[in-house]
């Protein structure tokens, strides 16, 4: 990340915290709900809502950047697949934004052009081919593989990978296929709620399994390893009670939760909500038809959640809390993943 980009989120967390100043310095952006796959643990595709035409997220792009945003997560669905995918990202540059983009892998070789203008490219593959595809579906490894030999060298290439309980003994596979791209392995659980889920209980580890594969992680990291999660979300996640249960109404491990006030998500829709584990079970505001800043302002009015196990969410709540060791972690993370860029 650059160094203005990362010093104007972090002025930005600084009024928060002392202030109470909310600011939408990260935005995740669903493009569409289409996807080219269809992962066990995903259900996304089947959701059925207008999608935003690409003059409206251009449009909306101009508002996220007179709000204050300097980060856009790109996702979907499959964000590749929006056909105007290119003027999406080539605006998001104009405007200044640092850009990332989770992506299957299947069409980035047919769109590079799009990948060298990316900040960041999370390729989503949980393993070798007989665990991988047996997480998300036939075919998906070759197309993930392909996607990184494609991406590598273009753009900062990370791995993401979801742990379930067919992939548990493949974390070293993905630490030496994160080295092989000169880039870093991050790990989720499952956590998306039931509307963009589905029921996924079948492919969850039980809790002393998950909690044996976080302590693998943590030893992993110190002995060098390229872990991309920081050691306190790592702690954290060792210590959260049920691994069933996505989200909790109370706050664990000193942690305030920065979704609405200075992270949000927007869905295809166009629809603005703290975070994603809160679709359709939240109230929101649409931006097209109220604007960003007034949809954000109200998404942050509406959360009665305060901690959860998401990656992401956790993560970006301890780096806006200010956290040193969780800052020093993830400077660590993007100096030891070679940009092409700088």
């Amino acid at each position: 990340m650059k160094i203005g980009t990362a010093f104007r989120m972090g002025f930005s967390a600084l009024n928060a915290n002392v202030f109470g100043r909310s600011k939408p310095v990260n935005v995740m952006l669903g493009v569409t709900n289409r996807c080219n796959q269809r992962c066990r643990y995903c259900q996304i595709p089947d959701r059925h809502q207008p999608e935003m035409s690409t003059e409206q997220i251009l449009g909306l792009l101009d508002e996220m950047k007179a709000a204050g945003t300097e980060r856009l997560g790109l996702w979907g669905g499959e964000p590749l697949l929006h056909p105007d995918i290119e003027r999406i990202v080539t605006r998001s540059k104009e405007l200044g934004f640092w850009i990332s983009m989770d992506t299957n892998g299947v069409l980035v070789p047919k769109k590079l052009d799009v990948i060298r203008k990316l900040d960041h490219l999370m390729v989503s593959i949980d393993g070798p081919e007989e665990v991988n595809d047996l997480n998300r579906q036939p075919g998906a490894f070759k197309h993930a593989m392909t996607a990184l030999q494609a991406a590598h060298g273009l753009t900062s290439l990370w791995t993401l990978s979801v742990l379930t309980r067919h992939n548990l003994n493949s974390i070293d596979y993905l630490f030496d296929l994160a080295r092989r791209f000169d880039g870093m392995a991050a790990f989720q659980f499952l956590h998306h709620n039931q509307a963009m889920a589905g029921n996924t209980d079948d492919m969850r580890a039980s809790d002393e399994e998950y909690r044996n594969a976080v302590r693998y992680l943590i030893h992993a990291k110190r002995r060098g390893e390229p872990v991309a999660s920081s050691f306190r979300y790592l702690r954290y996640l060792l210590n959260w009670p049920d691994y069933s249960m996505v989200k909790q109404n109370r706050s664990r491990g000193q942690m305030n939760c920065w979704a609405g006030r200075l992270y949000c998500n927007v869905d295809a829709d166009g629809s603005v909500l703290p975070c994603s584990l809160l679709i359709d079970e939240r109230p929101a505001l649409n931006a097209v038809e109220t604007g960003f800043r007034t949809a954000f302002d109200f998404a942050g009015k509406h959360v009665d959640c305060k901690s959860c196990d998401a990656a992401c969410f956790t993560e970006y709540n301890f780096l806006y809390d200010l956290d040193p060791g969780v800052i020093w972690d993830w400077l660590n993370a993007m100096r030891r993943t070679k940009d092409p860029h700088e």
